[in-house]
């Protein structure tokens, strides 16, 4: 092949020279954005690699912190459950009817009273509300005592009750040697369809 190429004439070598010229100037022109269009993608390629491992990285350490939130929301979830009024006698996986909710506040009421030298003299008839599957009943109970010191202790207990009897309304004078008043509790449940939604 060489010795064809001293073969040619100048004017041959000319123009061959030209066209490797030209071949090399075509190949330059479109290969050169090519390959920057490969290294622009290769980079966006490694700076997204980069970022997922970051990712995965803050998510691994990150893991710890996210257990211990989940422990504690199954926490407070056992808590609030703990503290709702359930079917009857409070059996787990019943849900209340006003009837049975509001019975089973004046009994939780009257037990706390009993140990704590309060008598319950009467009770009004329960009002309820029932809202998007949550259910209220607000218990109005007339009680006396003849020692007033009992009156913080009965009141922490029923705060401290499981199932929880908030106490809205509270009010209590002197008789001659006794104290009377009426309080007010009002103790939550859920209705079928929340109890459903919450499983």
């Amino acid at each position: 092949m060489l010795s064809g190429i001293r073969s040619l004439t100048s004017r041959e070598k000319n123009i061959l020279r030209l066209a490797v010229l030209l071949a090399l100037v075509i190949g330059l022109s479109n290969g050169v954005p090519v390959i920057r269009e490969i290294y622009y993608e290769r980079a966006l390629t490694i700076e997204a690699l980069r970022s997922e491992i970051a990712r995965e990285q803050r998510l691994v350490e990150n893991t710890e912190l996210w257990q211990q939130r989940r422990s504690d929301i199954d926490q407070q979830l056992n808590t609030l459950d703990a503290r709702l009024f359930t079917g009857n006698g409070n059996a787990q996986g019943t849900t209340p009817t006003v009837p049975v909710l509001a019975a089973n506040i004046q009994r939780l009421v009257r037990q706390h009273a009993q140990e704590t030298g309060v008598t319950i003299t009467s009770t009004s008839l329960a009002e309820s509300r029932d809202t998007q599957g949550w259910l209220l009943v607000e218990q109005t109970l007339s009680f006396n005592l003849d020692n007033q010191r009992n009156t913080m202790d009965f009141l922490a207990r029923l705060d401290a009750s499981e199932p929880w009897l908030a106490v809205s309304y509270f009010s209590m004078r002197r008789t001659r040697n006794m104290y009377t008043g009426e309080i007010t509790v009002v103790g939550f449940g859920r209705t079928s369809a929340a109890a459903a939604a919450g499983d």
